[in-house]
Protein backbone atom coordinates (compact mmCIF):
# COMPACT_ATOMS: atom_id res chain seq x y z
CA UNK A 1 0.00 0.00 0.00
CA UNK A 2 2.87 2.40 0.70
CA UNK A 3 3.90 2.41 -2.95
CA UNK A 4 0.42 3.22 -4.24
CA UNK A 5 -1.51 6.49 -4.29
CA UNK A 6 -4.05 4.97 -1.88
CA UNK A 7 -3.02 7.10 1.13
CA UNK A 8 -6.63 7.42 2.21
CA UNK A 9 -6.67 3.64 2.70
CA UNK A 10 -3.16 3.34 4.13
CA UNK A 11 -3.65 5.88 6.91
CA UNK A 12 -6.61 4.08 8.56
CA UNK A 13 -4.73 0.79 8.18
CA UNK A 14 -1.71 2.26 10.00
CA UNK A 15 -3.98 3.60 12.74
CA UNK A 16 -5.64 0.19 13.10
CA UNK A 17 -2.23 -1.47 13.32
CA UNK A 18 -1.16 1.01 15.98
CA UNK A 19 -4.38 0.45 17.96
CA UNK A 20 -3.86 -3.32 17.87
CA UNK A 21 -0.29 -2.96 19.12
CA UNK A 22 -1.39 -0.62 21.93
CA UNK A 23 -4.16 -3.06 22.91
CA UNK A 24 -1.60 -5.89 22.95
CA UNK A 25 0.59 -3.86 25.29
CA UNK A 26 3.30 -3.19 22.71
CA UNK A 27 3.21 0.60 22.93
CA UNK A 28 6.74 1.12 21.67
CA UNK A 29 6.07 -0.74 18.41
CA UNK A 30 2.74 1.05 18.02
CA UNK A 31 4.40 4.45 17.76
CA UNK A 32 5.99 3.96 14.33
CA UNK A 33 2.80 3.18 12.38
CA UNK A 34 0.88 5.84 14.30
CA UNK A 35 3.49 8.52 13.63
CA UNK A 36 3.58 7.52 9.98
CA UNK A 37 -0.22 7.78 9.84
CA UNK A 38 -0.14 11.25 11.42
CA UNK A 39 2.57 12.47 9.03
CA UNK A 40 0.81 11.08 5.96
CA UNK A 41 -2.51 12.54 7.09
CA UNK A 42 -0.86 15.92 7.60
CA UNK A 43 0.72 15.75 4.16
CA UNK A 44 -2.62 15.24 2.40
CA UNK A 45 -4.59 17.54 4.68
CA UNK A 46 -6.64 14.82 6.38
CA UNK A 47 -7.14 16.70 9.64
CA UNK A 48 -9.50 14.19 11.25
CA UNK A 49 -7.24 11.22 10.51
CA UNK A 50 -4.23 13.11 11.87
CA UNK A 51 -6.14 13.89 15.07
CA UNK A 52 -7.15 10.23 15.45
CA UNK A 53 -3.57 9.03 14.95
CA UNK A 54 -2.24 11.55 17.47
CA UNK A 55 -4.96 10.63 19.97
CA UNK A 56 -4.04 6.94 19.76
CA UNK A 57 -0.36 7.88 20.05
CA UNK A 58 -1.07 9.72 23.30
CA UNK A 59 -3.20 6.83 24.55
CA UNK A 60 -0.18 4.64 23.90
CA UNK A 61 2.01 6.84 26.08
CA UNK A 62 3.72 8.93 23.40
CA UNK A 63 4.36 12.60 24.05
CA UNK A 64 3.03 15.34 21.83
CA UNK A 65 5.09 16.06 18.73
CA UNK A 66 7.72 18.67 19.59
CA UNK A 67 7.50 20.37 16.20
CA UNK A 68 4.48 21.00 14.05
CA UNK A 69 4.08 19.25 10.72
CA UNK A 70 2.90 22.39 8.95
CA UNK A 71 3.14 26.15 9.17
CA UNK A 72 6.13 28.45 9.26
CA UNK A 73 7.56 26.88 12.41
CA UNK A 74 7.72 23.49 10.65
CA UNK A 75 10.32 24.68 8.10
CA UNK A 76 13.80 23.28 8.49
CA UNK A 77 16.75 25.63 8.22
CA UNK A 78 17.48 24.43 4.68
CA UNK A 79 13.87 24.80 3.59
CA UNK A 80 13.73 28.31 5.02
CA UNK A 81 17.02 29.39 3.41
CA UNK A 82 16.03 28.01 -0.01
CA UNK A 83 12.52 29.49 0.22
CA UNK A 84 13.98 32.90 1.06
CA UNK A 85 16.30 32.75 -1.95
CA UNK A 86 13.43 31.68 -4.20
CA UNK A 87 11.24 34.46 -2.82
CA UNK A 88 14.06 36.86 -3.65
CA UNK A 89 13.82 35.92 -7.32
CA UNK A 90 16.54 33.29 -7.68
CA UNK A 91 15.93 30.31 -9.94
CA UNK A 92 16.31 26.73 -8.69
CA UNK A 93 19.53 26.37 -10.68
CA UNK A 94 20.94 29.59 -9.19
CA UNK A 95 20.03 28.47 -5.68
CA UNK A 96 21.67 25.09 -6.31
CA UNK A 97 24.88 26.73 -7.51
CA UNK A 98 24.92 29.20 -4.63
CA UNK A 99 24.39 26.51 -1.97
CA UNK A 100 26.30 23.74 -3.77
CA UNK A 101 23.20 21.56 -4.09
CA UNK A 102 21.70 19.62 -6.95
CA UNK A 103 18.75 21.37 -8.62
CA UNK A 104 16.57 18.40 -7.65
CA UNK A 105 17.51 18.88 -3.97
CA UNK A 106 16.44 22.52 -4.22
CA UNK A 107 13.14 21.42 -5.78
CA UNK A 108 12.55 18.91 -2.99
CA UNK A 109 13.16 21.52 -0.28
CA UNK A 110 10.87 23.99 -2.04
CA UNK A 111 8.15 21.37 -2.45
CA UNK A 112 8.33 20.59 1.26
CA UNK A 113 8.29 24.31 2.12
CA UNK A 114 5.24 24.90 -0.11
CA UNK A 115 3.39 22.04 1.59
CA UNK A 116 4.29 23.23 5.08
CA UNK A 117 3.38 26.83 4.27
CA UNK A 118 0.13 25.82 2.58
CA UNK A 119 0.97 27.49 -0.73
CA UNK A 120 1.06 26.28 -4.33
CA UNK A 121 3.09 28.87 -6.26
CA UNK A 122 6.44 30.55 -6.00
CA UNK A 123 4.70 33.94 -6.14
CA UNK A 124 3.09 33.15 -2.77
CA UNK A 125 6.45 32.64 -1.02
CA UNK A 126 7.14 36.27 0.01
CA UNK A 127 3.81 36.64 1.82
CA UNK A 128 4.12 33.19 3.42
CA UNK A 129 7.64 33.94 4.63
CA UNK A 130 6.50 37.29 6.06
CA UNK A 131 4.34 35.24 8.43
CA UNK A 132 7.48 33.65 9.91
CA UNK A 133 8.11 34.69 13.52
CA UNK A 134 11.17 36.84 14.18
CA UNK A 135 14.24 34.60 14.28
CA UNK A 136 12.65 32.13 11.87
CA UNK A 137 11.20 29.75 14.50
Amino acid sequence: MRDTPAETELIPALIAQGRQLVAAGDRARARDPLREAAERAERIGAVRLRAVAEHVLREGGARRAATPYTGPAALTGSERRIAELAAGGRTNSEIGELLHLARRTVETHLTNAYRKLGIRRRAELPAALDRLPVGGK
